[in-house]
């Protein structure tokens, strides 16, 4: 605080004597070491405050301040207006020491100043909010001045002074006063009156036994009358004052009077102003007369107008609620620490996101909940913290109440003794981050196993970026760093720059990606086959401003192609050779057998009579070879369509086909006993015609190895093996030994006797070509005499 050197308003304005600074100095006053715990010294003011005789025998005495020394050296003050702003939070007091909660005085005022006019009048236009010291000069703490006691030195100088030569004493406007008197002269004082009026406040004089009361012009003003509007008599106050407000201030003057004069009258209450408005009053009053049995005889005091001051602190209570709800609703990490590393207050993010409630932290070292791999990095951030320098971004790992660890993000800012704090949890974001790390090694590993390289390319500069495949893929040195988009043309075959550029350039105008192959020219000489791909980025307003893409290496499958290209010319050629066989086949076999047959049955007819029973019975045989080569042919045929027929996919309904083909075994042998059990729906997906073929076959020989039963079941079903839909059809015949299983699906081959079971041995074989061209896998299970299950999957429908 700066004390004036120049005569005040208050001096200059008015002749008048002010009080002296002496009678505003409280002399008893208690003193602590900073080796005092905050609840040792708040116990020491409620002890002070209770028991104290020195206390109790001053009326000077302040009992809301403990001043702390150390070593003569003054640290600061603990005021009543501290404790209850700690009160807030009880966990922390327990580690807080007195220097981390001291008020500084306002002012340090030298003995020999208090007789100074000037500082005296600064005073008391300007109140001090603070203490302020009051040291001889050695620098020794000798008393303290308080707003109270100012206030209080002024309400008795009129009993100890008289007004300056020359003072009016009788009022300006002697409105509603009593006749003057020698007891009324001293209830209009005008000087006294000056003195308030200059620090903004009302004087009051009250004659308790006539109950007399003189107002000051200066008292009507603060609630917005001129003197004559308003009477002088305790009625006017009363009738101004908020009504709920009135006992308090009655209460306050019955414990004033009953204490005589020790309890302090001094309240905070509300006043109604003329036009409406609420004004705020600091009434500050003392008994200054008492008769013989003790009773008060007058009362003086002021009303000072603390309008200002109050609006302040609720302007200031509403941002502190504010930044208190901020606080509470806040869902990152907010804390309050010291320097020490204790916790001083958290909110309520720590339970949600750490699972501690705050009073399992505050007044707890935070270093504890620190990973153990971060302490060192932590205490250095704290070092940091000691110089009063921000510290921004910082990281580490904060144990949870269930023992996991999460990662924090910490903002903090020290001031003074303590750290404000800002903290956010990353944990996701670190897990991502490792996630992408983890996924950008892969890719460059599956890159370069692949052979895929990728590129990028900024439209506005012309920049080019490459992976390392890339230049792998080009033959080109990585040190030389990606070419120009010039140089790039030039790595490639001469034939197809400019095709390149064309694909290129229209991509860019049409904002569509491309897919093209070319050939690219290493420094050797070789030649690599690449596929370049590439994708449009545009911005936030739609512009195109990059394109993206890869980089193959298809040298290989170029080659497979070219080979693939070369092995499907051979294969048309071993087709048209097929076809030449097959006609070969269908017209010139077929031309020797059927003369065969028709030159038998010209000797049966010319010659029967000199044929014996045994010739009959070779040309029978005869007949029946040649039929059973006619049936090899035709199987053989079949067999060759299969394999070269156009596949055409549709929904099959299986189970109709079996049906049909059950129906036609029936009208061929109507005597029998044969149970047919299929599904009405089972249906598959692939060539309509091919998929006849599959389940005649199969039929056609589950009929056959169950001919020599009395009765017979066949089955149709399906069921699903490893996700794959799967088909089978089941016998209960003649089955089969499955130590020769794998001979069941080759052409010509039998498992079974020819005179038992006729057959040529293709049927199967042709149900697995017909499996194998849909990608599918044919097999079989069986035993001897307990019948056959033929099982067949296909692809599913897309």
């Amino acid at each position: 605080m700066k004390l004036v050197s120049s005569p005040s308003a208050l001096e200059t304005s008015v002749n008048l004597t002010l009080p002296s600074l002496q009678s505003a100095v409280v002399r008893v006053f208690t003193v602590v070491t900073p080796a005092t715990t905050v609840l040792d010294a708040i116990a020491l003011m409620a002890t002070s405050s209770t028991s104290s005789k020195d206390f109790l025998a001053s009326e000077k005495c302040d009992l809301n301040h403990v001043w702390v020394i150390d070593q003569d050296h003054i640290l600061g003050v603990l005021t009543v207006s501290d404790v209850v702003r700690l009160s807030a939070n009880p966990v922390a007091l327990q580690q807080l020491s007195l220097r981390q909660v001291l008020s500084p005085p306002q002012a340090v005022l030298l003995e020999s100043a208090l007789a100074d006019r000037f500082i005296t009048a600064d005073l008391l236009k300007s109140p001090p909010v603070a203490p302020i010291a009051v040291v001889d000069s050695q620098q020794h703490l000798t008393g303290m001045i308080t707003r109270e006691s100012i206030w209080a030195a002024i309400a008795a100088t009129q009993t100890t002074s008289s007004p300056p030569s020359g003072t009016q004493l009788a009022p300006q406007h002697p409105v509603d006063r009593p006749e003057a008197s020698p007891e009324r002269s001293r209830l209009s004082t005008p000087w006294v009156e000056k003195i308030f009026d200059t620090i903004l406040a009302g004087y009051w004089d009250w004659a308790i036994p006539d109950n007399h009361e003189y107002l000051s012009p200066g008292f009507k003003r603060m609630f917005g009358y001129a003197d004559h509007e308003l009477p002088n008599a305790p009625e006017t106050w009363q009738n101004l004052i908020f009504p709920e407000d009135l006992p308090i201030v009655m209460t306050s003057f019955e414990r004033h009077v009953a204490s005589h004069g020790q309890e302090p009258f001094n309240n905070e209450v509300r006043y109604h102003h003329k036009s409406g408005a609420t004004i705020w009053v600091n009434c500050v009053g003392r008994v200054v007369d008492w008769d013989e049995q003790g009773q008060p005889l007058r009362m003086i005091g002021c009303h000072i107008d603390i309008t200002q001051r109050k609006q302040a602190e609720l302007e200031m209570q509403q941002a502190k609620e504010e930044l208190e709800n901020f606080f509470l609703v806040a869902l990152d990490l907010l804390c309050i620490a010291d320097v020490q590393g204790y916790f001083r207050r958290v909110n309520r993010a720590w339970e949600t996101i750490l699972g501690y409630r705050p009073t399992d932290l505050e007044g707890q070292s935070f270093l504890d909940f620190v990973h153990p791999d971060d302490l060192e990095a932590t205490v250095n951030a704290i070092a940091q913290l000691h110089k009063q320098e921000a510290v921004q971004s910082f990281v580490n790992r904060y144990r949870c109440r269930d023992g996991s660890y999460r990662y924090i993000e910490w903002y903090s800012q020290p001031k003074g003794e303590l750290i404000y704090a800002a903290a956010r949890d990353i944990t996701a974001q670190r897990e991502l981050e490792m996630k992408l790390r983890q996924r950008e090694a892969h890719l460059k590993t599956a890159q370069r196993i692949a052979g895929l390289g990728s590129w990028e390319f900024d439209l506005a500069t012309g920049k080019i970026t490459w992976s390392e495949e890339v230049f792998a893929i080009l033959g080109r040195d990585p040190t030389l760093g990606p070419p120009s988009y010039e140089e790039l043309l030039t790595l490639y075959h001469p034939d197809d720059q400019e095709y390149h550029d064309h694909v290129v350039q229209e991509a860019v105008r049409i904002q569509q990606p491309y897919d093209l192959d070319l050939r690219a020219c290493h420094p050797d000489g070789s030649l690599v086959y690449v596929q370049a791909r590439g994708e449009p980025i545009f911005n936030a307003s739609g512009k195109l401003v990059q394109l993206v893409g890869t980089l193959l290496d298809i040298t290989e499958r170029k080659q497979s192609e070219a080979q693939l290209l070369q092995t499907s010319a051979q294969l048309a050629a071993s087709n048209d050779e097929l076809e030449a066989f097959a006609y070969s086949v269908s017209h010139d076999l077929r031309a020797p057998l059927r003369a065969i047959e028709g030159f038998s049955q010209a000797l049966l007819e010319d010659y029967d009579d000199r044929f014996d029973d045994m010739a009959r019975v070779y040309f029978d045989r005869i007949c029946t070879n040649v039929q059973r080569m006619n049936d090899l042919i035709n199987d053989l045929l079949a067999l060759s369509r299969v394999s070269r027929s156009e596949m055409t996919y549709t929904q099959v309904n299986l189970s109709e086909l079996a049906a049909e083909q059950i129906a036609e075994l029936r009208t061929i042998a109507p005597a029998r006993q044969v149970e047919l059990v299929v599904p009405s729906q089972v249906k598959a997906w692939g060539d309509a015609s091919l998929l006849r073929i599959v389940i005649s076959n199969l039929v056609q020989n589950a009929w056959k190895f169950t001919q020599h039963h009395p009765t017979a079941r066949i089955e149709l079903g399906q069921c699903d093996r490893n996700g794959s839909p799967t088909y089978f059809i089941r016998d209960d015949g003649a089955g089969f030994d499955m130590a020769h299983v794998d001979m069941l699906f080759g052409v010509f081959q039998r498992l079974h006797n020819m005179s038992e079971f006729p057959g040529t041995g293709v049927g199967l074989a042709t149900v697995k070509r017909i499996v194998h061209r849909h990608g599918g896998e044919v097999w079989a299970e069986g035993a001897i005499e307990q019948g056959a299950t033929i099982y067949f999957t296909l692809p599913t429908a897309p």
